[in-house]
């Protein structure tokens, strides 16, 4: 028979089992500086991976409406870790459906907040698209660089 196998996202930050909770920074007991405290969240369909001193997030595979709070979890992790404006490639995102849209939409609304921009990087022709259809390219605090060519 077959394997059965359930997906759960997971938050690796440096410590590993027993290490700081989700956005929180690892503090080694002699004081250093963290040599490893690289964030991702692996699953199945998405794979998001930042360092928490870059304000960059990479994400891969498809973002929808089952992995869409687990985007806004690591967006909002990213807020709190890196100071200034916050930057994601997506140039290796396959698909993304309104829930992701609106995800990465209200962190950029978040951000604005707070005098930052949420910048899109790399993004796919049919989300540049789609953005501009529903007017959501107009959300207060969002950049989209790197638009495509067209």
């Amino acid at each position: 028979m077959g394997e059965v196998r359930n997906d759960m996202t997971i938050w690796r930050i440096g410590g590993g089992e027993g290490g700081p909770g989700s956005g929180e920074r690892p503090v080694p007991p002699s004081g250093e500086a963290p040599r490893c405290d690289v964030v991702e969240l692996d699953t199945a369909l998405l794979h998001i991976a930042a360092a928490s001193s870059s304000p960059w997030l990479r994400m891969s595979g498809e973002i929808d409406v089952s992995n869409a709070p687990d985007v806004a979890a690591a967006l909002h992790a990213a807020q709190a870790r890196v100071p200034g404006d916050l930057h994601v490639d997506l140039a290796a995102i396959a698909f993304m459906d309104v829930a992701g849209l609106r995800a990465l939409t209200l962190a950029a609304r978040e951000l604005h907040e707070h005098g930052r921009l949420l910048v899109l990087h790399a993004v796919p022709p049919y989300l540049d698209r789609l953005f501009r259809l529903i007017g959501w390219h107009l959300t207060p605090g969002l950049a989209i660089h790197c638009r495509p060519r067209g």
